[in-house]
């Protein structure tokens, strides 16, 4: 059974990330935990009313709607939680991550070079770097497709925790067929690539893209050869790290309209 984490400030960019999740995963093999972070107001001197606790009945209202929202639309078979905790998001996903054995994280990305200004915005790149868990990005407009092909992006000969990538992409094939390809972006002068990489007892082929820069030859190749999921991996030190900063995290999200799994090194 794995878990998710779906953060949400209750935008349609986030409905449209829980309306994805319940779209392409299994409801037998996936629990859903719906979460929201309020940031209280700092209290006023006098008052009667205690603002923090309005704003956390509002928020665990609004996050039952939520929760009650997907089951009406997507059918009571799934089990999904809520919970709401005060912090910023950055600091409350820790917490959520570690009490609920949490195996990924679902998250939106929107518009044109930018991630959801409310909850995604500058946190993106922080729970992406600081490798709580898998992250999935869904770009608020994307259909979930019938046949999906998968671009597992990697500087390396094989395909790094390849066990988790695996029985992510097994809970997915509840609605989808997949096909796996790696992803390879050479600058010209890394040496050969194999041909294929065995994953999970198959052969995958293996795609070269040569380009300066990794953010350059990603966009390149999805937008010649398309694409449904893009696989990536946060290692430090890698060529693949330059990604996760803030900015280039951003322009990348806005670039390639496909869900992206990031997993951690």
């Amino acid at each position: 059974m794995k878990h998710i984490l779906l953060p949400t400030d209750f935008s349609e960019n986030a409905q449209a990330a829980a309306n994805f999740v319940c779209s392409s995963f299994n409801p037998q093999s996936v629990k859903l935990y719906l979460m929201h972070s309020v940031v209280p107001p700092r209290s006023t001197p006098g008052m009667m009313i205690n603002i923090s606790t309005l704003i956390q009945n509002d928020a665990e209202k609004d996050i039952e709607l939520e929760r009650q929202r997907l089951l009406d639309h997507f059918g009571n078979e799934w089990s999904i939680e809520t919970g709401v905790k005060q912090g910023y998001l950055q600091d409350t996903i820790p917490s959520f991550c570690r009490g609920l054995s949490i195996d990924l994280i679902a998250m939106g990305t929107q518009g044109e070079n930018s991630l959801s200004s409310k909850v995604f915005g500058s946190n993106t790149e922080n729970i992406i770097r600081r490798g709580y868990a898998p992250v999935l990005a869904i770009p608020e407009n994307y259909e979930v497709q019938k046949e999906v092909v998968v671009n597992i992006a990697t500087e390396h000969e094989h395909v790094p925790q390849e066990s988790v990538l695996l029985s992510m992409l097994e809970a997915l094939q509840h609605t989808t067929q997949l096909r796996m390809k790696v992803l390879r972006v050479v600058d010209g002068e890394s040496g050969k690539s194999p041909k294929s990489i065995e994953v999970g007892g198959l052969q995958v082929p293996v795609e070269v893209e040569i380009a300066s820069n990794v953010e350059e030859g990603i966009s390149h190749y999805l937008e010649n050869h398309g694409g449904d999921i893009l696989v990536l991996y946060h290692e430090h030190n890698s060529r693949l790290d330059y990604l996760f900063s803030r900015s280039t995290t951003k322009k990348l999200a806005g670039k390639i309209q496909v869900p992206m799994i990031i997993l951690p090194s």
